[in-house]
């Protein structure tokens, strides 16, 4: 049965792995409906890739060649002027021509004629600066262009500039794969300026489901708009393959529009002859695959830190022959984009949340510049379903042993090993491993491993607590169960905390209450209190009657028991004085002896045997030893003094500084010859009440009094306590005796029978 549950989920979990890669490999030829099924496959891959993405982006590296011509906020307050007037763009462009630049590329919209002003149209110097540059054919400006635009009108013939900036194709037939588009007039670029013979390079970007801007639209099949053209009419309408303005930057700077200055037959073409794969932009003898829509993922090398940026009002107020930026902008490739605050759009990238977009521009050229493209998709797929299968069937094969140690030490050594494979080696290299369903497939099928073997485990060990439940101790269940073997006689020794209560004259309950009262009385009592031992890890050693015996430190170790023992007397004396208000509120259910009820507490720390007592065929989790007996004497020799909770010495000093102590006395206990410093332990001190903080201070210099034999200074002063002593148990007044009082009639007995003069301050007990 176990076998057949357990193998069952794990062949549930590997089809489900393995449908979701199958779904993340083919999700952006998916129709939107099955993308909106299927969604969650990419979301989830696409967040684990940009983060092992991320981890090996290199810092350092930079791309000289690719400079931002930065509208930042202070050329803004320079130029005191946003938009800037055009003829700042003709001045900017004579320079950076002076300044040795060989390609600019606009990431701002020129879609009208500018504002005559006093009879000059600033458009004149922005042409005249667009012909400079190219002046001698060697140099491009690019200037931008929008495809889609809601609401806005499109142009129902392809103007004719968009023939010189088109990407040569590759194709059979006339079919192509890529989905037709129109180009918005909203944005196209005004007709003087097109006079120039500027380059063109459509701006279009597309966010992934999550925000994230991933992808981007290298090229994009365009055709003139006509809102009663069929469907199936766009497939065979005339259209052209026109470039992005990443690509047409790159395109540009590399002399592929120039058959002068360029190689021909190097010039980057779109190959739709796909045969069933994905058409593909082919560059420097590589490939690069792209959608349908034209998109390609970029590569990241990083944000707004990454690249040169020189600021517009330093372009302009720089000298023409300024050997600085003459060195920066030598055969450079500009981009003209904005960061300044409230001038730019922003977009949510893998590299940073609040990214400038010009930056996705100048990421994706420096991809094709350094050939840093993309493995082809089938490369890829092929080790996503390696990776996948062959680390599924090593987990299955290791957890068939059962072996709780192997199978997580594989199980880790699984995925450090792949994750350190893909993001170290494969991801650099341009693989787009499905790595996250992979993870998931592993950690899925361990986890449904261990939780099912954990299940089985708990049956067989609620079948060990059923059968032996009555005969020994919970904790000798767990041992038999871990160990595999019957519990042995024998225990270790240690430093440890044993803990005695009582309650105060219980034996007289049974006088006032029937056996059915005084059973629902003990056990409301004993819950409330065993509850905090075991809140705190205390062991509950036995029940004996209305009293609970406890130890601190085993079976598991606690370097901090002493103060565990001391915060379980304090959360147990708070709580009885909770069950007494309790007891009161409930009216004539209790009589009055329940309504008074005290426990008395004793607590000393030494070395304690713990371990399996007992005879061979029954035994206990018990302690024993002589500092166990110390701990039941000092609850029992408690009521001497009037006090409810003695604590050793031993204890109080391991305890820490989170108590309010006063020191007791120094006594002998019944059975045992070694003197012991006892301690009272009045409460915590963070919250202890000052008089309660005043009668730690005044007994214990009256202590100090008394063993100094200064009886009659030392009466006073306890005198002074016995009072705060009333504070602290007003209800006690008369009833009780207390350490005060005590100590009066000691001092009392001194002063007319002095000890002799070897006397230390011991005092024996002559009773428990």
């Amino acid at each position: 049965m176990k076998n057949i549950i357990k193998y069952s989920g794990i062949i549930f979990i590997i089809l489900f792995s393995a449908l979701s890669v199958n779904f993340s490999l083919y999700y952006k030829t998916y129709t939107e409906e099955w993308k909106s099924y299927t969604r969650y496959s990419q979301f989830l891959e696409d967040q684990f890739y940009d983060y092992r993405m991320m981890q090996t982006i290199d810092k350092t590296k930079e791309n000289p060649k690719i400079i931002l011509a930065d509208i930042d906020t202070q050329s803004i307050k320079v130029i005191n002027r946003w938009p800037f007037p055009r003829n700042t763009w003709g001045e900017m462009l004579f320079k950076l021509k002076d300044f040795g630049a060989k390609t600019v590329a606009f990431d701002v919209f020129f879609a009208e004629e500018a504002i005559t002003c006093n009879g000059k149209n600033p458009d004149d110097r922005f042409v005249e600066g667009i012909n400079y540059f190219q002046e001698g054919g060697a140099n491009t400006v690019i200037l931008p262009y929008n495809l889609n635009v809601a609401g806005t009108e499109y142009f129902s013939e392809l103007p004719d500039d968009l023939y010189f900036n088109i990407i040569n194709t590759k194709r059979t037939g006339n079919i192509s794969p890529l989905l037709p588009t129109a180009i918005s007039k909203s944005t196209y670029p005004y007709s003087k300026l097109l006079e120039t013979e500027a380059g063109l390079g459509f701006i279009e970007t597309n966010s992934d489901m999550d925000g994230v801007i991933r992808n981007y639209q290298a090229v994009a099949k365009v055709q003139g708009f006509d809102s009663n053209r069929s469907a199936e009419s766009l497939e065979t309408a005339d259209s052209i393959n026109v470039i992005s303005l990443g690509l047409a930057a790159y395109m540009y700077w590399n002399n592929e529009f120039n058959d002068e200055l360029g190689d021909p037959s190097k010039r980057t073409i779109l190959d739709l002859t796909t045969d069933g794969g994905f058409p593909a932009l082919i560059s420097k003898d590589s490939r690069l695959e792209i959608t349908n829509l034209g998109e390609t993922k970029i590569r990241w090398f990083g944000g707004s830190d990454k690249y040169t940026r020189v600021p517009i009002h330093k372009i302009l107020s720089t000298s023409s022959d300024d050997k600085e930026l003459k060195e920066i902008f030598k055969d450079s490739l500009v981009y003209v984009g904005s960061t300044a605050f409230g001038a730019y759009d922003l977009r949510n990238t893998p590299v940073d949340s609040m990214l400038p977009g010009v930056f996705a521009h100048m990421n994706f050229t420096q991809m094709l510049i350094d050939d840093y493209k993309y493995k082809p998709f089938e490369t890829s797929a092929k080790y996503s379903w390696i990776l996948l299968i062959v680390s599924i069937l090593i987990l299955i094969l290791v957890q068939i042993k059962e072996n709780p140690i192997i199978d997580i030490a594989v199980f880790i050594a699984l995925i450090s090993s792949l994750y350190y494979i893909d993001t170290y080696y494969l991801t650099p290299q341009g693989y787009e491993i499905r790595l996250f369903w992979c993870f998931f497939a592993l950690v899925m099928c361990y986890s449904w491993n261990t939780i099912v073997n954990f299940y089985m485990a708990n049956q067989d060990k609620a079948f060990l607590f059923s059968a032996f439940g009555n005969y020994i101790s919970p904790e000798l269940i767990d041992e038999m169960y871990e160990s595999g073997h019957a519990p042995t006689l024998g225990g270790t020794s240690g430093i440890r905390t044993a803990y005695f209560t009582d309650i105060q004259g219980f034996s007289s309950f049974s006088e006032k209450l029937s056996a059915t009262q005084l059973v629902e009385l003990l056990n409301e009592y004993l819950t409330a209190m065993t509850d905090i031992l075991l809140e705190e890890k205390g062991t509950l050693d036995k029940y004996e009657g209305d009293a609970i015996i406890a130890f601190f430190g085993a079976p598991m170790e606690l370097p901090d028991h002493a103060q565990r023992s001391c915060m379980v007397a304090h959360r147990m004396q708070e709580k009885l004085l909770e069950l007494r208000k309790k007891w009161v509120s409930e009216g004539d259910k209790w009589p009055k002896i329940v309504h008074d009820m005290r426990m008395r507490i004793g607590i000393n720390s030494g070395d304690i045997v713990t371990g399996n007592m007992g005879s061979a065929s029954r035994m206990n989790y018990t302690m024993m030893g002589d500092s166990v007996n110390l701990a039941a004497r000092l609850e029992e020799s408690a009521k001497q003094y009037g006090i409810f909770t003695q604590v050793a010495k031993e204890t109080v000093e391991m305890a820490g500084d989170k108590f309010l102590w006063r020191e007791l006395d120094t006594i002998k206990v019944v059975g045992k010859s070694i003197p012991v410093t006892t301690y009272d332990l009045l409460g915590l001190k963070e919250t202890a009440p000052d008089y309660l903080k005043e009668l730690s201070e005044k007994f214990s210099a009256a202590i100090l009094l008394y063993k100094a034999q200064k009886w009659d200074e030392a009466i006073e002063l306890f005198k002074v306590t016995l009072e705060l002593e009333y504070m602290r148990f007003p209800d006690l007044k008369g009833l009780k005796t207390n350490p005060s009082e005590i100590y009066i009639k000691r001092c009392e007995d001194y002063k007319k029978l002095p000890p002799p003069p070897e006397w230390d301050g011991v005092f024996t007990l002559t009773s428990k």
